[in-house]
């Protein structure tokens, strides 16, 4: 849809924790039937949330059997952690994905932040300068061996030697490329790379990441239009707003979490309540909205924001 003269994009991430396997398949199919633009899952080894021997699915795994799940929507993790993959190996499989879908992978790349995984796992989770720094060279390496025959990259942390990436994707001249992160080095990320930033936070925070992303774009000589801007809040909708937090509340205890912890994270409330926070990150510029949905995977309030909170915005 179209809006103040902006074409408007919802999504929805199902959190890929907790759930059984046909669990979060049957949800795949159901969100795809409700007509959002985009399904995504998460980039974790470990629930975010809660005991760490709760279920957690393997991203990649996961985000290509979406690609046979789904028919239409758009694919895509939000977001891909630097530090999980070899940012070659990353690519590689990207562009598998890519193909198996039809060419309906949305790529993405963020720094990394869940430290308890990486202890868990055994992996070096450095500081977030080097993360920063870690993710500018992989998207570079990325960038070159979807577009190159092959690919020769000599930076601190990563390399590649006249390397192809056969198949290539088949989005031309490749998928869309989203950098996820708030601060300044994603946010430089973001100038250089992206064609996309996904952002969190109020929108008085998204606002002043906005403008610090303007100026930089600046520095860089990058045309700040040509990069879109997305946030990612959970949501929590109902007829009133008692319902809609009793939603919010049911999900956090199912996932282990303390609801008052997250309280702030939430989109809640009544349609009209919702509206209203839509409509204050409209006028920070933001066009592409992704909505997280916490297990068990209630799909009511999605069936409201499509009936009564999106055309209200028109």
């Amino acid at each position: 849809m179209e809006v103040r003269g902006r074409s408007l994009h919802f999504g929805a991430q199902l959190q890929g924790q907790v759930a059984s396997w046909a669990e979060y398949a049957a949800a795949v199919r159901a969100v795809e039937e409700l007509g959002y633009g985009s399904i995504w899952v998460f980039d974790h080894l470990l629930p975010w949330t809660g005991p760490e021997d709760l279920p957690c699915f393997e991203t990649m795994t996961t985000i290509s059997a979406m690609a046979f799940l789904t028919t239409r929507a758009r694919i895509g993790v939000l977001v891909n952690g630097v530090l999980y993959r070899n940012p070659a190996v990353l690519a590689k499989a990207a562009a598998q994905v890519d193909e198996m879908s039809g060419g309906r992978l949305d790529f993405s790349l963020g720094g990394a932040w869940a430290e308890r995984e990486f202890a868990a796992y055994g992996m070096p989770f450095p500081s977030l300068s080097e993360r920063y720094a870690r993710l500018e060279e992989a998207l570079q390496i990325v960038k070159a061996l979807w577009s190159q025959d092959r690919a020769t990259f000599h930076g601190r942390y990563y390399q590649v030697d006249d390397a192809p990436c056969v198949p290539k994707p088949v989005q031309s001249p490749r998928p869309p490329i989203m950098v996820g992160g708030s601060g300044t080095g994603a946010l430089r990320a973001a100038a250089r790379h992206a064609d996309r930033l996904n952002l969190q936070g109020t929108p008085r925070e998204c606002a002043a990441r906005v403008e610090k992303l303007r100026h930089i774009c600046a520095e860089v000589g990058r045309d700040f239009d040509e990069i879109e801007l997305s946030v990612h809040p959970t949501v929590a909708v109902a007829p009133t707003r008692a319902e809609a937090e009793a939603l919010a509340r049911r999900a956090a205890a199912r996932n282990s979490t303390d609801f008052e912890a997250v309280r702030d994270d939430w989109f809640m409330g009544t349609p009209d309540e919702v509206v209203v926070l839509l409509r204050n990150y409209l006028d920070v510029g933001i066009s592409h909205f992704v909505f997280g949905v916490w297990y068990p995977f209630e799909l009511a309030p999605l069936q409201l924001m499509q009936d009564e909170v999106f055309p209200a915005l028109g």
